[in-house]
């Protein structure tokens, strides 16, 4: 989960918590204070309906009815009143009750005896209603009970508006924190999104002189950059004083390889050694010091490459490259058969001197591993826009675990250890058609031979006809 969603998800969370338990308190306390204040207006409307009965009983008789009415007159309408005797009879009740009747119970009775008063919560014809029930004393004498009954109809209404309108507004809240938190999540990871593309564009270009641009503020952001900027010059001072040591060395050794190479022909050519045993001393002597000449030209070239070196850019005709590569190939082809494919007109731009080389280094390849009676193919057509060159030969082969390291420095296959290569010449290759922007990749079998296939951006020459002719020995593939 990218960073960014994790840090919006968590801050709305911690929001979302907010909210819910902020609605739910909210919900609680304004419950409890609607529930007290029916209470409390229940208990005040029964004081004051005591005092009205007390008040009447103190009369007598013929007054009470004359002067002043019945208690359940002096309840207000939301009020449901009703009069009990001691044993629980029903003396006087209002007339909103009409001909219901508040529900009774003699344990209800009698806890309300022993506590003074009770409050509980019954149903009305399928209605809750708040019920307060109290003894009705007059003149320091039990006459009774008082009951007084309130429906819960309005507080249900109000909690129930207030229920909805904490859901409605919470979730408002949380849509909209979640887009700000998604908002301010990306702000401070807006630096950081920056130096992710610069270092991924610097691993891709192999610049190390390249840099972070510069962010001015003393926190973890700036810090970061200024830690990478510092690992990336030391890494490019390392590899700077790497490149010129093998530059160095390499152009060194090549004088005196050149000469140590020379006086070895001339002690061969000039028949002083005669002894069977010392003459093929000279020989391995001669190979070795062109294998390591080989080796130094390679370090050279890749020296060079890491250094930057830049290939010309001019029009090069691939295909007459490919003619002149399979000229070549026959003076050192050893018993094995060079042959030309489909060979059609293909114009790149590029260094013609490194896609010879290139050319030369993977028809070699197939020319080393091939025994002889084998064939070395070499093809060029033009597929989807571009050009495609493939070198295949009926070789031994590479195995399926070293196929992904073939392109490597200085690795050298399992078939490979037992020649005299250096493990440099596909690395070499490798850089030619990264320069040239193309794509080299190879697929092999054990037994059966191995293809490097390049695909290069080119188009198709403007060319006579006369131009396309293949060569005699030329042997066309599908």
């Amino acid at each position: 989960m990218p960073l960014r969603l994790r840090l919006a998800v968590w801050n709305t969370v911690v929001i979302a918590g907010a909210i819910c338990l902020l609605g739910a308190l909210t919900y609680v306390v304004q419950s409890r204070s609607l529930a007290q204040e029916i209470d409390e207006s229940l208990r005040t409307q029964a004081k004051n309906l005591e005092t009205v009965y007390q008040f009447r009983a103190a009369l007598p008789p013929r007054a009470r009815e004359r002067v002043i009415p019945q208690p359940a007159v002096f309840s207000a309408p939301a009020f449901h009143v009703q009069i009990l005797s001691p044993e629980g009879d029903i003396l006087e009740r209002s007339s909103g009750l009409g001909g219901r009747r508040l529900p009774i119970s003699q344990d209800t009775l009698r806890h309300a005896s022993d506590e003074e008063e009770l409050f509980e919560t019954v149903t009305l014809d399928g209605q809750d209603v708040r019920l307060f029930i109290r003894p009705l004393v007059a003149e320091e004498e039990f006459v009774g009970y008082v009951q007084v009954a309130r429906s819960l109809e309005a507080l249900e209404d109000a909690l129930g508006l207030l229920r909805n309108t904490l859901l409605g507004a919470g979730t408002g809240l949380l849509i909209l924190s979640m887009a700000v938190a998604w908002f301010l999540a990306g702000v401070p990871l807006q630096p950081i999104g920056r130096i992710t593309q610069a270092a991924r564009d610097i691993g891709l270009s192999g610049r190390l002189d390249r840099r972070l641009p510069p962010v001015h503020r003393r926190d973890e952001v700036g810090r970061l950059v200024e830690t990478f900027n510092h690992m990336m010059a030391r890494l490019e001072s390392a590899f700077a004083a790497q490149r010129r040591f093998v530059a160095d060395a390499s152009h060194e050794l090549r004088t005196p390889l050149t000469t140590i190479r020379g006086n070895l022909e001339l002690l061969r050519k000039s028949g002083a050694v005669t002894h069977t045993e010392m003459r093929e001393a000279l020989d391995d002597v001669i190979q070795e010091s062109e294998r390591m000449s080989r080796l130094v030209q390679g370090l050279l070239a890749l020296a060079r490459a890491d250094a930057g070196q830049e290939l010309a850019r001019t029009p090069v005709r691939l295909d007459e490259l490919v003619r002149a590569v399979h000229r070549e190939a026959q003076m050192v082809a050893n018993g094995v058969a060079v042959r030309l494919g489909t060979v059609e007109p293909s114009q790149v731009t590029g260094d013609a001197d490194a896609l010879k080389q290139l050319l030369l280094i993977l028809v070699d390849n197939g020319l080393k591993y091939t025994p002889p009676g084998g064939v070395v193919t070499i093809d060029l057509h033009h597929e989807r826009g571009g050009a495609v060159l493939s070198v295949y030969d009926t070789g031994v082969g590479i195995a399926a675990d070293e196929l992904p390291h073939v392109f490597e420095r200085f690795y050298r296959s399992t078939a490979a250890r037992s020649g005299g290569g250096t493990g440099l010449g596909l690395a070499i290759a490798r850089w030619i058609a990264d320069e040239h922007r193309a794509h080299i990749e190879v697929a092999s079998r054990v037994g059966s031979g191995t293809t490097f296939t390049v695909r290069l951006p080119a188009r198709r020459p403007i060319v006579e006809r006369t131009e396309v002719a293949q060569e005699p020995d030329l042997i066309r593939t599908s």
